[in-house]
């Protein structure tokens, strides 16, 4: 099995919490145990506390030489007593709601909202909606079309049924009878009713991640670098390896690649680097965990390998990971958008296998058109885990403005989270080049979006008559 080397960045931000100090602490249960109802082993026993419980450390006390903990723990709120050997101990997650900032008066036309339920594109929380993506909901994204019709939108139909194997070109812009007749296939296959009009309803559900193809199967995830059979070791005092099989199925040999890492305990909770220092910034933190491995392997196509290492001190008992980019062999590098990245879960407290996307991948016809405008932001990806861990919305943090970009003219700034462009959810890049590909010249856009913890809403302009270079 070839392993890598320690990923440093992780160990050494695990390494500093003893550097560091909290009124609350956070600890986790490092062996089975009992729970007791004071200090002492003579006290009443009031229930056992089992390995990888999360607690709350709410005050210390020795007993004949032996230290306690009253911890309340986080799963139930259930109060009691444990030996303090028992505990192994972390630093409280910080409760941050937004990005600092400087005040400012907010630009004219930018309005708070008072009432999330105005804008069905923010009702979906937490975890994704999947009828609130763009592809998932009819009536919001698609129009009805007749045999005759014409554009960008019979272009991104045409290559979706080419894809599922009802059609034999993929570049007609233009809807024929053709397209009628795959439809028509379409509908049989997937259970619909049989009529060959390409409605709204009929579109959402072409494009859904659940459409089947031709031979009534569902068309698997396209990644670049599959992962599977992932296996947790974790230690009862903390620390552990993780391996997982990983396969070359880009079609080229590459030289390196990047790797995101999640852990979580057995009750699911995201165990994040700023519990561990409170000099790690939200900014801070989301790039160390976009960043956070780069290996150097020659793998040739369709080559798979076994991947390890060992992690340090911290107790998890669930993993999930990503393929962030990878390097083509004498060419370039590929970097995969954070809102299509594939993440794959093993060991406990997580979903195992394969995640479904948050955004569906951008047609050539999408690209195409996005590239005609500049949204003059970079950013970071906020996704929904992160967000509700924080206190904030999934979203792209503005890191950057471009002066005089459309988004600057709205009246954003630094700092912000983008939220939502008319009735395109943003999550990352493909997400913001999806609500750039539906821009036209001149076009006023609804754009909403969080600052200080607080939900704004402006108005963005397409510059008229000329795009972007």
């Amino acid at each position: 099995m070839k392993r890598c080397a320690l990923l440093l960045v992780l160990i050494l931000l695990l390494n500093t919490l003893a550097a560091y100090a909290a009124d609350v602490q956070i600890g986790y249960i490092n062996a089975d145990t009992k729970v007791y109802m004071d200090a002492s082993e003579k006290a009443i026993v009031d229930g056992n506390a089992a390995l990888g419980s999360q607690v709350r450390i709410e005050e210390e006390k020795l007993t004949d030489g032996l230290g306690w903990y009253r911890v309340t723990f986080l799963a139930n709120n259930k109060e009691g007593w444990v030996k303090a050997d028992d505990v192994d101990l972390v630093i409280a997650k910080k409760a941050i709601t937004a990005p600092p900032q400087t005040a400012a008066a907010a630009p004219s036309g930018v309005q708070p909202v008072e009432r999330e339920s105005d804008f069905p594109v923010l009702k979906a929380t937490g975890t994704v909606d999947p009828a609130a993506l763009p592809g998932g909901s009819p009536g919001l994204k698609y129009r009805s079309l007749d045999v005759g019709d014409s554009g960008e939108d019979v272009l991104a139909i045409s290559e979706r049924l080419f894809e599922l194997g009802y059609l034999d070109a993929k570049n007609a812009k233009k809807l024929t009878k053709s397209h009628q007749s795959a439809i028509r296939q379409f509908q049989k296959v997937n259970g619909l009713t049989q009529d060959g009009a390409c409605t709204p309803e009929l579109q959402a559900a072409l494009f859904s991640e659940n459409a089947l193809n031709k031979k009534g199967k569902a068309v698997p995830p396209q990644d670049p670098m599959t992962i599977s059979k992932g296996s947790v070791k974790a230690s009862n005092k903390g620390g552990g390896s993780i391996q997982f099989t990983m396969k070359n199925t880009t079609g080229q040999k590459i030289d390196a690649f990047n790797i995101a890492l999640r852990l979580y305990n057995t009750y699911g909770e995201r165990f994040l680097f700023s519990s561990m220092a409170s000099d790690v910034t939200l900014t801070d933190e989301l790039t160390i965990l976009d960043n956070l491995a780069e290996e150097r392997y020659t793998i040739k196509k369709n080559e798979t390998f076994q991947y390890g290492f060992n992690l340090g001190s911290y107790y998890f008992a669930g993993v999930m990971v990503a393929v962030t980019a990878y390097h083509i062999d004498g060419g370039d590098t590929v970097v995969i958008p954070a809102d299509q990245r594939h993440w794959y879960g093993f060991g406990k407290g997580v979903e195992q296998g394969y995640q479904p996307l948050i955004v569906t991948p951008l047609s050539d016809g999408e690209k195409q058109l996005a590239e005609k405008w500049k949204s003059g932001i970079d950013g970071i990806y906020v996704d929904a885990e992160i967000a509700a861990a924080y206190g904030v919305r999934e979203g792209y943090l503005i890191q950057k403005m471009e002066p005089g970009s459309m988004l600057d003219e709205a009246g954003l700034k630094s700092g912000d989270i983008l939220l939502a462009v008319e009735d395109v959810r943003i999550f990352g890049a493909a997400s913001i080049d999806r609500a750039m590909s539906r821009l036209s010249a001149g076009q006023s856009v609804t754009v909403l979006f969080l600052r200080n913890g607080v939900l704004y809403q402006t108005k963005m302009v397409a510059p008229g008559g000329a795009a972007a270079a």
